[in-house]
């Protein structure tokens, strides 16, 4: 009996009309999710006798989580952050309050097309209890960031490409989910803000920075 399943390249084909093959640095970033144990439902295919080679089939049912996950992928770079959006709600909610003070009113992040309409309506679905694994998100990309020729292949890269014409608060929101914790730092000391969500995240990243300065000083004082 044959497996219903997609193979990756006709999974990609079926949702963006995109040629995975024509596309290695996308390519590159897809594998690792369709690989990435527990997370997609995925058939191993044996190509042929005497072959340890697979084909992989992602399963029908996982279409939509690899859709939203391949869509998150165009903001986030790092698989690890697009996973934990799935999974943790507290990541989903950052992620999603990210995008809403860096992204809102844009059109476009240095040659990234963005359709503000759709990209309010994802914004909306990520702050909402929705199953990300079952609901299809809103495509906001003209083109998907992941095609790009370069180094940039997703906002976040893009957004650091341009982190000097940047507001205090979007460097600040930028760094801290880049796990850059003194810079965001930085930029929170500078932020005079009345932004609800700015103001949030600008008295985490202060306290999360001093807390790991303790940390480090009283790692020297015992080393010392």
């Amino acid at each position: 009996m044959k497996y219903d399943g997609l193979s990756p390249p006709d999974a990609i084909r079926a949702l963006f009309s995109v040629e995975l093959s024509e596309h290695k640095s996308f390519k590159d970033l897809v594998y690792p999710l369709v690989r990435s144990k527990n997370f997609l439902l995925v058939h191993r295919e044996t190509m042929g006798i005497g072959s340890e080679k697979k084909h992989l089939l992602i399963a029908r049912e996982s279409l939509n989580k690899f859709h939203n996950a391949v869509l998150l992928q165009g903001f986030f770079a790092d698989s690890k952050r697009v996973k934990a959006i799935f999974t943790d709600s507290s990541k989903r909610m950052e992620a999603a309050e990210f995008l809403d003070v860096t992204l809102a009113g844009r059109q476009s992040i240095v040659g990234i097309g963005i359709q503000s309409e759709a990209l309010d309506k994802l914004i909306s679905a990520m702050k909402s209890s929705i199953s990300l694994s079952e609901t299809r998100l809103p495509n906001p990309f003209h083109e998907l960031p992941q095609l790009s020729i370069g180094n940039v292949t997703s906002v976040m890269q893009a957004l650091l490409a341009q982190s000097a014409v940047l507001t205090d608060g979007e460097t600040m929101m930028l760094h801290y989910l880049n796990g850059e914790l003194e810079r965001a730092y930085e930029a929170a000391s500078l932020l005079q803000t009345e932004h609800p969500v700015l103001s949030k995240y600008q008295s985490l990243i202060i306290q999360q920075y001093l807390e790991a300065n303790e940390f480090d000083n009283l790692l020297d004082d015992l080393l010392n």
